[in-house]
């Protein structure tokens, strides 16, 4: 037969046993949670420097007032197209999305009557 006493120290260590992992636990999840936000910090900062990049080239090589509603003609092979900017920047990510986003309007070929060549 058990001791009381006995079985009474064994779930004293196991519980402190317990007690000790989960502090430990708790300090790995505390280290990776503050790495973690470090990084995000980092990208969070990383992201708002491009963004400031992408509109002081917009400034400097397009136009700030373009909206998706705008409507665009292109010379393709001599003929006319006329299309919704919305239309070309629809799918982010892309080189139409770039090139028509309005962020290189000044920098865009043209012929001589002024459409996007």
């Amino acid at each position: 037969k058990i001791n009381t006493h006995t079985r009474m120290e064994e779930l004293q260590r196991d519980k402190k046993a317990r007690a000790r992992t989960w502090e430990e636990h708790a300090s790995a999840y505390e280290q990776k949670s503050a790495i973690l936000n470090n990084e995000l910090e980092s990208i969070n900062n990383d992201f708002n420097e491009l963004e400031r990049k992408k509109a002081k080239l917009a400034q400097e090589h397009g136009d700030e007032t373009v909206h998706e509603s705008d409507l665009i003609q292109i010379n393709v092979g001599g003929r006319v197209i006329t299309v919704r900017r919305g239309t070309l920047t629809y799918q982010k990510g892309t080189m139409l999305e770039a090139l028509f986003s309005g962020r290189w309007d000044k920098e865009i070929y043209r012929d001589g009557f002024g459409h996007i060549f």
